[in-house]
């Protein structure tokens, strides 16, 4: 405990310097001034943790509270006693720091736990009132770079499909599924609530590749027997007129700064023995482009769309060639014709197909898949630079999700990773489920 010292005579010298200080023209500003017990400044260090002398205290006056918005890093460990700096607006006549983790007093020369909160209560000069606060270090206290999965719901209960396939379009989420040879659409504003309703789907039979569709220019296109189907909703679906018999649907490259049109790109079969890249843009119509390299993925790769250089480009990665295998592989383009290997032989992910790949967190990651044997995965990689090398992240899963091919992967407004359905085991039985996963540092506020 701090003791006020000298008695009341100290206490009268300490008045008669306050008031020369601050004049005698306003009583009540020598009030005021005697009566101030608020910190004005507030720091930490600790030899074995030099990182505390660069963080920064908020002094909430109002509530009494003395904290750092930006939390010290996970696995920060205070193993000795901090040194507490104070600075006063005016001055203080006594200090008492209560550690809540000793439930000792302490004064300002000594060294503080600070593994939990610590009380600290400051007396002014007139001897009368005080000021408490509470101070706290904020240390994260969960990875950052961790990722928290949730099973968020059934997608359609009560239902088992043979297929899954889940598409954005228009702000609203499409589910395709085939079920017993029949397909049925839903859709949802809000999936992770289990929101779906049903709707009447037509132009479309049952040998559709729902694996494949992709949106272009408004429009959403799919290939059912080599013919290319067109949609302005989703559920009405008609023959696209002129196109020529398509071996796979890739995707489609939006326009950039420096690419201007829109494309969609897939690979023609022109005459039943060399396959192409052929793209359509609403302009040019359809145009053939390089021939199509014996080791690209024709069906189970994962696309997305990134921006390099100004260029708006389309990546697909792992799947199976026409000889079988299973890719290890990325490639890219700019323009669907020509089309680029990426991934270096030396940090690339195993080979698979089914794998799911979306942009997250300023990087392209790479989840699940099947490998050459069928067997499931849940492994996830990460490329930072556009798919040029992987790296697997150890990223953990709780114990009951199952590992899994064929997923339909989004990140949503916030943050939030949607992992829709799956394919799982030897028979490949699809999953009716959906997960929620985000890197934690990705939900943390500001404020």
């Amino acid at each position: 405990m701090i003791r006020y010292g000298f008695c009341g005579f100290l206490i009268g010298v300490l008045l008669f310097l306050m008031s020369s200080c601050l004049g005698t023209d306003s009583t009540d500003t020598e009030d005021w001034a005697l009566a101030n017990a608020q910190i004005a400044s507030f720091s930490v260090a600790c030899d074995s943790v030099p990182e505390l002398a660069s963080v920064i205290f908020t002094i909430d006056q109002v509530n009494g509270e003395i904290f750092n918005k930006d939390s010290m890093p996970y696995g920060t460990i205070l193993k000795e006693k901090v040194i507490c700096t104070l600075t006063y607006e005016v001055g203080a006549l006594g200090v008492q720091i209560m550690p809540e983790a000793t439930g000792d007093t302490v004064s300002t020369t000594d060294s503080v736990d600070f593994t939990m909160p610590v009380k600290i209560v400051v007396y002014p000069y007139d001897g009368i009132s005080q000021k408490t606060y509470v101070a706290r270090l904020n240390i994260h206290q969960v990875n950052p770079d961790s990722i928290i999965w949730n099973r968020s719901s059934e997608l359609i209960k009560g239902r088992a499909f043979d297929d899954i396939k889940v598409v954005l379009f228009n702000a609203k989420y499409i589910l395709y599924a085939l079920e017993k040879g029949i397909i049925r659409v839903y859709t949802s504003d809000n999936p992770d609530e289990g929101e779906w309703t049903a709707k009447s789907l037509t132009g479309l039979s049952e040998n559709i590749d729902i694996s494949q569709i992709t949106e272009y220019d408004g429009l959403l296109y799919a290939v059912s027997g080599g013919v290319l189907f067109g949609s302005a909703d989703g559920l009405e679906w008609k023959k696209t007129e002129g196109a020529p018999p398509i071996k796979a649907l890739l995707g489609s490259v939006p326009e950039g700064a420096a690419n201007k049109k829109t494309l969609l790109a897939a690979i023609t079969d022109e005459d039943s023995e060399q396959l192409y890249f052929t793209v359509f843009d609403k302009e040019t119509g359809w145009t053939t482009g390089d021939k199509v390299p014996d080791n690209f993925p024709l069906t189970g790769f994962g696309g997305v769309n990134y921006e390099s250089m100004y260029y708006q480009r389309l990546l697909i990665a792992a799947g199976r060639d026409a000889k079988g295998n299973v890719s290890d592989k990325s490639w890219s383009t700019i323009d669907g014709r020509q089309w680029v290997a990426l991934s270096n032989a030396g940090a690339t992910f195993s080979p698979r197909e089914g794998a799911s790949v979306f942009g997250y967190d300023s990087c392209l990651f790479l989840f699940g898949g099947t490998n050459s044997t069928g067997a499931a995965l849940k492994d996830i990689y990460r490329s930072k630079d556009n798919g040029v090398t992987w790296f697997s992240e150890d990223y953990v899963f709780p114990n009951d999700f199952a590992a899994r091919g064929f997923t339909s992967a989004f990140v949503d407004k916030e943050n939030y990773i949607l992992l829709f359905g799956g394919k799982v085991g030897r028979d490949m039985k699809v999953l009716n489920e959906l997960w929620r996963g985000r890197i934690n540092r990705l939900g943390f506020k500001d404020d």
